[in-house]
């Protein structure tokens, strides 16, 4: 045999020595047995969501703006009569209505009072619920416990509120 056959030769054998010096694994305990879990009560059904004044429809019908008489009209479809205007007079604006009494109004702001008299309310100019009017988020509503009103909120109504300023 030549050297480079021996050394072959040492070689495999010690790797055939070497391979079988691995560790014989020794079988584990087997696992405890799981514990029956009872199964989680089904939990009750979350209620019913409460339409809020934000999710109801709003009143069809449109705004119109009258430059000269410096007021905007919210005029439901099919109807002659304004559900609800807005106009400048002197210092402040008057809000027309059938709502009598205190009003709830209801913006994206928040809720506030308003008082109807005889079917009007008068606000001051600079009233901060006429900015949260103009500037609440798609509409605003206008609640009595016989009825509410749900209108949107267009230019009209910025206008003349700019228009009383």
């Amino acid at each position: 045999m030549n050297k480079s056959g021996f050394r072959f030769a040492v070689a495999a054998t010690l790797t055939l020595v070497v391979a079988g010096c691995t560790a014989i694994p020794t079988p584990e305990a087997p696992p405890p047995a799981p514990r029956p879990v009872a199964p989680a009560p089904t939990p009750a059904p979350p209620p019913a969501p409460t339409a809020g004044w934000e999710d109801r429809a709003v009143d069809r019908g449109a705004w119109r703006y009258d430059a000269g008489s410096r007021s905007a009209a919210f005029i439901a479809t099919g109807s002659a009569n304004p559900l609800l205007s807005m106009t400048c007079d002197g210092g402040s604006i008057r809000m027309t209505s059938s709502l009598s009494g205190n009003v709830s109004l209801r913006t994206s702001a928040g809720t506030d009072q308003i008082r109807f008299d005889g079917g009007s309310a008068n606000l001051a100019n600079r009233d901060p619920r006429l900015d949260r009017i103009a500037f609440s988020r798609g509409r605003f509503a206008l609640e009595t416990p016989g009825g509410a009103l749900t209108l949107p909120v267009q230019s009209e109504i910025g206008r003349v509120i700019e228009d009383c300023r």
